[in-house]
């Protein structure tokens, strides 16, 4: 099912907000699946389509292999797509089966959104499972 990598998404999406808040910078990131599950997921076409509606961006070419986190998302864009993964995904609490509801569009809250409040996300804690979303803080570009 893509409930792990549904999960494993919604950390790099959060992670990657957290560090661009912190640092002030955005570089884009790439999505490195390391379990085969998150590998799979990234050559299904449903979990694709939904990775573009979030505004991440394909290989751009022969050099990339993984997808990206583009640099030009903001942390509460980032935020709010991991929010919508949760509420678009019964998935993540059971089967998977056809459960993926492609969120409407990451950028604007739905009418029923609450405004600026960060959802609550329940015990999905950063930290929780090693992740690969491949930060590398320490090469910063000049």
């Amino acid at each position: 099912g893509l409930a792990e990598p549904l999960r494993w998404l919604q950390n790099c999406l959060r992670r990657t907000a957290s560090d661009r808040e912190e640092d002030g910078v955005s570089h884009p990131v790439p999505l490195v699946p390391l379990s085969e599950e998150n590998e799979d997921a990234m050559e299904n076409r449903r979990f694709q389509s939904l990775l573009r509606q979030l505004g991440l961006r394909p290989p751009a070419s022969e050099q990339e292999s993984f997808w990206r986190i583009p640099a030009t998302l903001t942390p509460q864009q980032l935020r709010r797509a991991a929010a919508s993964i949760a509420r678009g995904s019964p998935s993540a609490s059971g089967s998977s089966q056809g459960t993926l509801e492609p969120p409407k569009c990451p950028q604007e809250p739905g009418p029923g959104e609450r405004g600026r409040g960060e959802p609550s996300w329940g015990s999905l804690g950063a930290g929780s499972e090693p992740s690969s979303c491949a930060q590398e803080p320490s090469s910063k570009r000049r």
